[in-house]
């Protein structure tokens, strides 16, 4: 039995290794290899889909993750399944994968950020003012975040308050009432 899982693992090593070269074909071969000794060793089914992803065979690759994600739901897959479908401009698929990922681990900034820029492409915009603002305070020196919050804000028609944050993002300009100055 140790014989086994030893082979299994130098397997698993070796097809990192090659996938880490960009030998994504042989890497996808390897993994393949394990799960027929273990259907549900879900890191191969995420390298696998991980392969796909960089060889640009999004349907492969989805399907793969979602295999994983239905035996061992992690944020990583999550994580990975939610970079395709950004990566596919599908903010709608994108979106709830994100909220699901950020619900399980809530401090993941760059998380934040992907949900604020999803909401921003779907132009929901009252919602992409009261979560920009809400994790503003969490990160308060996160551009992205404030950016997102300072772009919706002039969109909806709130000015000042827009130039409040343009003021936090950058610094580069001074309110004066309903005066600005370029600093």
């Amino acid at each position: 039995m140790n014989k086994k899982i030893n082979n299994l693992e130098n397997e698993f090593n070796k097809a990192e290794e090659l996938r880490n070269k960009g030998k994504f074909i042989e890497s996808i071969e390897i993994f393949k290899n394990i799960l027929k000794e273990n259907s549900k060793f879900h890191p191969a089914l995420n390298n696998i889909a991980n392969c796909y992803f960089q060889l640009n065979q999004f349907e492969q690759a989805e399907k793969y993750y979602l295999v994983s994600l239905k035996i061992n739901k992690n944020i990583l897959t999550l994580n990975n399944l939610s970079l395709l479908n950004l990566k596919r401009k599908n903010f709608k698929k994108a979106l709830p994968i994100l909220w699901e990922s950020l619900k399980i681990q809530s401090n993941q900034e760059h998380i934040i950020e992907k949900i604020a820029y999803c909401l921003t492409e779907l132009n929901l915009n009252n919602e992409v003012e009261i979560f920009c603002k809400k994790f503003i305070k969490v990160y308060p020196k996160n551009n992205v975040i404030i950016s997102y919050y300072r772009k919706v804000l002039f969109k909806i028609g709130k000015h000042q308050e827009a130039l409040r944050a343009y003021k936090k993002e950058t610094g580069i300009i001074e309110l004066d009432n309903d005066k600005v100055n370029v600093l």
